[in-house]
């Protein structure tokens, strides 16, 4: 008995597992997740839909009988009002129908529409969620938002259209099949037996092509980014410049041909399991076909029996699972078992999303201390830093300076989170940044990239970004452009700070490189008072002149706000403007091997003032 008992409870485990797993269930959840008033009005629907095909093959039974007595009595008699009556249900189911269909299918695609919108936001949110960005360096992690995205097929709208489409189908099936079996319930058996057979046989095939795409989305991945080569404005002049049109387009049809020949090959070998899966059917509706035929011939079934009883068989075949509706559905929701995978390991992978609960308030103070710290990028074998000390007392302006390569930017990358040490720890005033939430410690910090967004957005809304809760508020954006040196940027523009950005756009405005970055410049002086200001390379696009006004105007603030502990930190290759820093780090080996003020590294005479030299010597 006990082993009985755990037989059974696995039997139902399994069951369960494979509804619980199963696509149709996991778009349930998100309709109803979604939108309850909009997923039970398409239930509802669905219903009718279901009800509507059978009446009408009913009705249309009832109008054939009773046809031959109308003829036979002659206008007026009762037997054609009977008539009558009959085309007028038959009429008003058919308009039922199409009205009921249309409105099943136009909230269909509402519905699918916004789960298509949901499942977009829900992998946006996923990939923004961990601090930093090795998630967004890792192959493995890059393949599953493939996945959750499901790129070069159908999306979770098909999947949602084609469910309701297939749930419609099935109903009215099962609607037909009950028709058969009052008739001859032993041919309702076997048409169901040998649908069901179908069924079971097609769900293994169609999860096998699912899961071998899904094994191939880094192919699918390579392909895309050959396509997106080809439609990038930034990399538009160089594919023209280098005649790469054909090279790109070869390149990409190795990478699509190469991640879809194995599913074609399994394809091509599922003709027999497919013909074996369909046999059955065709055979059992065969049959029931002649029963229904003989039955007429020998006078048990009347002409309008007859009707209703192939009809109910023919339509009974609707149950099967031989359409595409079911590929689609399979194809659509791959992505969301993904997305939920993706939301779980990246809500909780420590490494990625940090959980730090301290307060940051009137941090720095003293200073930021690198202790020790070692880092390496994912999948690459070689450190950028090893053991790696550094000081930056608040209150100062810091230059960070080295060779290429040496891990100038890395050094940024982790000070303001986007990175975690491998290794050791950073610390302001003594405490551990990964004790900090990263968005705590981020409301102290702003910074500007070399590599800088360009935010087709309005203008304002462009600069505005920076400090989100002044993003409507002109003046303060314009106080932002001040303190960048980029009013200039907007006083060419038509409509001003409400001058749509970029040409993608219809009435767009574009902009030279100098001139996005001017206004990324000036998303970094949204914040007023953050007490630490990083600028890497911030104006790799402007003249060396504008540089070094411009730094010459931070390293004023910072000293300003010293008594805040505000530090205003330079990653530049210009030592024109690195020589006004207080302090000036240099960079090498993945360590710090000079630090001091300009004019005590030249006197030292190492690797800075040989550096200084050599951009000396080429200017002179």
């Amino acid at each position: 008995m006990p082993l009985e008992r755990s037989t059974l409870r696995r039997a139902v485990a399994g069951v369960r597992a494979w509804i619980v797993g199963s696509p149709r269930w996991l778009l349930l959840r998100r309709l109803a997740a979604t939108s309850v008033p909009l997923t039970v009005a398409v239930a509802l629907c669905l219903a009718l839909n279901a009800l509507l095909p059978t009446a009408f093959t009913l009705v249309f039974g009832g109008l054939i009988g009773a046809l031959p007595e109308a003829v036979g009595q002659g206008p007026g008699s009762p037997a054609q009002e009977r008539l009558t009556l009959w085309l007028g249900g038959l009429g008003l189911i058919f308009v039922g129908q199409q009205v009921v269909m249309g409105l099943t299918f136009t909230m269909a695609e509402c519905l699918g529409r916004r789960v298509l919108g949901d499942h977009a936001r829900r992998v946006m949110r996923a990939t923004m969620r961990p601090a930093g960005l090795a998630h967004l360096e890792r192959p493995a992690s890059l393949d599953q938002i493939a996945r959750a995205l499901s790129i070069h097929w159908v999306g979770p709208h098909a999947a949602v259209t084609a469910m309701v489409q297939d749930a419609s189908r099935r109903l009215q099936g099962f609607g037909s099949l009950l028709v058969v079996a009052y008739f001859e319930w032993w041919v309702a058996v076997l048409l169901l037996a040998a649908l069901v057979h179908s069924t079971w046989r097609f769900g293994p095939i169609r999860r096998q092509l699912v899961t071998l795409r899904m094994g191939k989305a880094q192919g699918f991945r390579r392909a895309e980014y050959f396509l997106d080569l080809t439609l990038r404005p930034e990399t538009a002049k160089e594919v023209r410049v280098f005649g790469l049109a054909d090279w790109l387009v070869g390149r990409y049809e190795r990478a699509w041909l190469g991640a879809m020949a194995e599913l074609w090959t399994a394809r091509s070998n599922l003709w027999t399991t497919v013909l074996l899966a369909g046999l059955p059917v065709v055979l059992a509706e065969l049959l029931g076909l002649g029963v229904a035929g003989f039955a007429a011939v020998d006078g048990t079934l009347g002409v309008g029996e007859l009707v209703v009883f192939a009809g109910g068989i023919r339509w009974a075949t609707l149950i099967s699972a031989l359409g595409d509706a079911d590929s689609r559905i399979e194809h659509g929701a791959s992505g969301l078992r993904p997305t939920m995978e993706l939301e779980r390991g990246l809500a909780s992978d420590p490494a990625i999303n940090p959980p730090g609960t301290a307060t940051a308030d009137g941090l720095p103070a003293r200073e930021i201390r690198f202790e020790g710290v070692a880092f390496g990028y994912p999948d690459r074998p070689a450190r950028v830093f090893d053991r790696l000390d550094l000081v930056i007392p608040a209150g100062r302006s810091l230059a960070i300076v080295g060779d290429n390569g040496a891990g100038k930017t890395t050094l940024v990358k982790l000070l303001t989170g986007l990175y975690e040490p491998t290794a050791g720890r950073i610390a302001a005033a003594g405490v551990d940044l990964r004790r900090f939430s990263t968005a705590v410690w981020r409301e102290r910090t702003s910074a500007g990239f070399q590599d800088f967004a360009r935010f087709e957005l309005v203008a304002r809304e462009s600069v505005g970004v920076g400090s989100l809760a002044d993003l409507a508020d002109a003046s303060s954006v314009e106080t932002a452009l001040d303190r960048a040196e980029a009013r200039d940027v907007v006083a060419t523009l038509p409509a001003g700070l409400e001058t749509q950005l970029g040409a993608s756009f219809d009435g767009g405005a574009e902009l030279s490189g100098g001139q996005w970055q001017k206004l990324a410049l000036g998303r970094a002086m949204m914040r007023t008072a953050p007490l630490l200001l990083v600028l890497d390379e911030p104006t790799a696009a402007l003249d060396a002149q504008t540089e070094h006004a411009l730094f010459e105007r931070y390293a004023g603030a910072a000293r300003q706000v010293a008594g805040n502990g505000a530090i205003t930190m330079l990653v530049s290759h210009r030592f024109s403007t690195v020589r006004m820093a207080e302090l000036i780090v240099v960079v090498a080996d993945g360590r710090v091997v000079e630090t001091g003020s300009h004019a005590d590294l030249i006197s030292a005479g190492g690797l800075y003032a040989e550096l200084y030299e050599l951009q000396a010597h080429a200017y002179r």
